[in-house]
């Protein structure tokens, strides 16, 4: 049985802990991209093949980042991470970066992301024979040997922004969920518009000839020629003050001829 929850829903948290809390026996968890050009999560590997063959023995619950707005500040991965190993930071971090084998709701291992689905698979598949013996244990002469699946990966410290102290970020595949906290933030928000009268130094309701003529003085006063011979950041002032003033009588000059 394969499950597919999307962050952008909002009840994705509830759904993941639903699904892990009512799921007897074993249960993959793990999180997975989603693009548009992307085939469906239950269509790619490893999944597909773990259905195919192990699919009366293990469930399986896909969490798929689209990558949009929407789900960008939710974390269910990590969410259930916490509530798993409330007390261990790296239990913890490795449940929500990995494959997360959990029997009877419990966390039974984690399996590292090797770096292919291929790869995976077999570390999978070597996982799951030792908490079941209805999954025989894959052949050891294709054992990957580029990686080690175990142990799971320790929380990494927080890596410097700059400098020979940065951290290089780590390549992920690319239908994977990159660890808790590599999420790009959201741009920050636009900085409240400003009262156009107050830009304009004067009050609601002033006839529009006596506005129009602050509006010029204020106007020819940041115009960039009077700032030509200063630092170019008068000139950067100039231009922004001159935006919105520009914008200021707009929208007084609309509003005086009740536009």
């Amino acid at each position: 049985m394969q499950w597919v929850l999307f962050f952008s829903d909002r009840q994705v948290r509830e759904q993941l802990f639903s699904r892990v809390d009512s799921t007897r026996g074993l249960l993959l968890v793990t999180g997975v991209r989603h693009g548009t050009a992307m085939r469906p999560p239950e269509a790619r590997e490893p999944f597909v093949t773990l259905e195919r063959l192990h699919g009366d023995v293990l469930s399986q619950v896909l969490v798929a980042d689209e990558g949009g707005t929407d789900g960008m500040w939710r974390d269910p991965l990590g969410d259930l991470a916490d509530r798993l190993h409330p007390d261990n930071r790296d239990d913890a971090y490795a449940a929500a970066t990995g494959y997360l084998l959990l029997r009877d709701g419990r966390p039974a291992t984690v399996v590292r992301k090797q770096g292919t689905p291929f790869e995976d698979l077999w570390f999978l598949q070597e996982a799951l024979s030792r908490l079941t013996p209805r999954i025989p244990a894959p052949d050891p002469a294709q054992r990957p040997g580029r990686r080690r699946a175990e142990p799971a990966p320790r929380a990494p410290p927080r890596p410097a922004s700059s400098g020979a102290g940065a951290r290089a970020r780590p390549s992920w595949d690319d239908e994977a969920t990159p660890p808790r906290g590599t999420r790009l933030p959201p741009p920050p928000p636009e900085p409240p518009r400003k009262d156009p009268w107050t830009v304009l130094g004067i009050a609601p309701g002033t006839p529009v000839e006596e506005a129009r003529r602050v509006f010029r003085a204020l106007i020819a006063q940041y115009h960039p020629d009077k700032v030509a011979h200063l630092a170019p950041e008068f000139h950067a002032l100039a231009e922004l003050r001159t935006r919105e003033i520009l914008e200021a009588w707009e929208a007084v000059e609309r509003e005086l001829s009740g536009g």
